[in-house]
C-alpha cells in the first residue's frame, strides 16, 4: 500500500523529476508536495463516494436557525461532502459547517477525510497523484504544456478510478422524474390548449 511520499515520487516521477524520501526534506520538491498534498488528496476525495472514504453518521440537533428551518445539525469533523439523507422526503440544505432541516434527527453517508492512504486502491493512489502532479508542475517546472498534460492523465486516472470503485457494490438506482424527462424532450403533461382526445403524445 501506498504512503504520502509514494504518491508523491508518483507525482514527480510523471513530471520527469527527482524523487523525495521524505515530505520534510529540504528542498523545493518535498515543500511543493507537502504544501498541496492534503488539499489535493481532499479535493480527488470530494469528486465521488469511493468507498474507502463513505460514512454514515446520525447527527443530533446542535441548535436553532434564526430563520427558514427548524434545527440546527452539526456534521462530522471529518465530513468533506453529505451524499445523502436516509430520509428521501427530508428537506435539507448545508450551511457552514452544519445541516439544517426541520426534522428532529437526521441521518447522513457522507465522505469522510481520510488521511491513511493505505485504504487507497491502486486506481485511487494514481488519479491523486497525477492531480498532485498538476497542481505542482509549474512550480517545480515552469512548464504550461506539462501542467496541461498532467490535466488530462488526470482527468483519465480519475475516470477508471471511478469505473473500478463503482463496480464493487449494488449499482445505485436513479430514479428519473418528470423534470430530468422534461430536460430530455419528454412530458405527461398536456397542453392546455391540446384536446383531450385527438393527439397522440411521442
Amino acid at each position: 500500500m501506498a504512503s504520502q511520499v509514494d504518491i508523491c515520487n508518483i507525482a514527480l516521477s510523471n513530471l520527469g523529476d527527482q524523487l523525495i524520501t521524505s515530505m520534510t526534506e529540504a528542498n523545493s520538491r518535498a515543500r511543493a508536495c507537502n504544501l498541496r498534498f492534503d488539499d489535493t488528496r481532499d479535493a480527488v476525495l470530494r469528486t465521488h463516494p469511493w468507498n474507502c472514504a463513505t460514512s454514515r453518521a446520525t447527527l443530533a440537533v446542535s441548535g436553532t436557525p434564526n430563520w427558514g428551518y427548524s434545527n440546527s445539525f452539526a456534521l462530522p469533523t471529518d465530513c468533506l461532502r453529505v451524499l445523502e439523507v436516509d430520509d428521501p422526503d427530508q428537506e435539507w440544505k448545508i450551511e457552514g459547517r452544519n445541516i439544517v432541516s426541520d426534522g428532529s434527527s437526521i441521518k447522513i453517508r457522507y465522505i469522510a477525510q481520510v488521511s491513511d492512504t493505505t485504504l487507497f486502491d491502486a486506481t485511487l493512489i494514481q488519479a491523486i497523484a497525477l492531480r498532485l502532479g498538476y497542481e505542482i508542475a509549474e512550480t517545480l517546472t515552469g512548464n504550461l504544456d506539462l501542467k496541461r498534460e498532467m490535466w488530462q492523465k488526470f482527468q483519465f486516472a480519475l475516470s477508471e478510478a471511478r469505473s473500478n470503485d463503482a463496480m464493487e457494490g449494488t449499482p445505485e438506482k436513479i430514479e428519473s422524474d418528470e423534470f430530468l424527462l422534461a430536460r430530455r424532450g419528454y412530458s405527461n403533461r398536456r397542453n392546455i390548449s391540446t384536446p383531450s382526445t385527438g393527439y397522440s403524445y411521442s
